[in-house]
């Protein structure tokens, strides 16, 4: 018990430590490999996209959102990633932060989209299929402290819009554009553009060491995030709902499995899995084993 207490202090005293926040190199960006070129014809757009999604099952529209996205159906600013860089803090009580360590992440600039530059929808889906996405692309979903650091680099915010819960209303793909329009219209308010990296639209479905480590949570998607923007967020990782459950509040947001630590390239499953160096990028107390929703060997 004393040595989980110390554990836990520890952690507090590193999150507590994380002055400096993350930087956007705006400079610097990476075309995402896997994504195919977009067809020549018959790629429809955004819109009808969603007046399909509207009439069929779950488990339909999971594999229709998969084949979009991986098949080229996604506006041209998703075709890259960016770059951010932190440092470390040091914290004497945590081996791997007894030294600082300047760490660089490639990360999408906005949630998955569906359809052209001009009439596109951030697609709410369950963590399945974005796993299945993230995998194709060789990227990682995010751990809550990532997500925390991309927040850092935001270039600007916009109010969050939430809706009320009306029964299942809020699963329905209807939805999920209705708040796709009232995002884009609060964007153009502030005078932002879609490319920027902007604070305030969803929740990010995270990474989270008890979806494999507790059996209540297996076969859970855990959420995590929505800032407003004085900074705070809406949600505190939750894992309450089952892996079928979407509302149009979930994002999905990619990050490159190939990082840099000190300069040195290193694969982001492969750290945040590892018990010594998961704590660089994630604020949990283990390792998150596996770093995926999908293990075969224990669905």
């Amino acid at each position: 018990m004393k040595r989980i207490v110390l554990t836990t202090l520890a952690l507090l005293a590193f999150t507590a430590a994380f002055a400096q926040k993350a930087r956007l190199i705006r400079h610097e960006r990476c075309k995402i490999e896997g994504i195919a070129p977009r067809p020549e014809t018959g790629a429809i757009t955004g819109s009808q996209f969603m007046l399909r999604a509207d009439t069929i099952t779950f488990q339909q529209r999971e594999q229709l959102i998969v084949d979009a996205i991986l098949g080229g159906n996604v506006p041209d600013s998703l075709r890259f990633f960016r770059k951010i860089e932190f440092t470390t803090p040091v914290v004497d009580s945590i081996a791997v932060f007894q030294q600082p360590h300047t760490i660089a992440l490639w990360v999408t600039h906005d949630y998955l989209a569906i359809g052209t530059n001009d009439d596109f929808v951030r697609m709410p889906m369950g963590p399945i299929a974005a796993q299945r996405i993230a995998d194709a692309l060789k990227c990682s979903l995010p751990t809550s402290f990532i997500v925390d650091r991309i927040n850092d680099v935001s270039e600007g915010a916009i109010d969050i819009f939430p809706f009320r819960p009306l029964g299942d209303r809020n699963t329905r793909p209807i939805v999920f554009q209705d708040s796709n329009n009232a995002i884009n219209a609060l964007m153009k308010a502030h005078g932002y553009h879609y490319g920027q990296m902007i604070s305030g639209l969803k929740k990010d479905i995270v990474l989270a060491t008890r979806l494999w480590s507790a059996p209540r949570y297996l076969n859970r998607v855990a959420i995590y995030g929505w800032y407003r923007p004085d900074g705070s967020r809406v949600q505190s990782t939750y894992a309450g709902h089952g892996v079928n459950y979407v509302d149009y509040s979930h994002g999905v947001r990619l990050v490159s499995r190939r990082a840099t630590i000190d300069g040195k390239e290193c694969d982001v499953r492969e750290i945040l899995e590892n018990p010594v160096t998961f704590r660089l990028l994630s604020d949990e107390a283990a390792p998150i084993v596996p770093a995926s929703y999908i293990n075969p060997g224990k669905q």
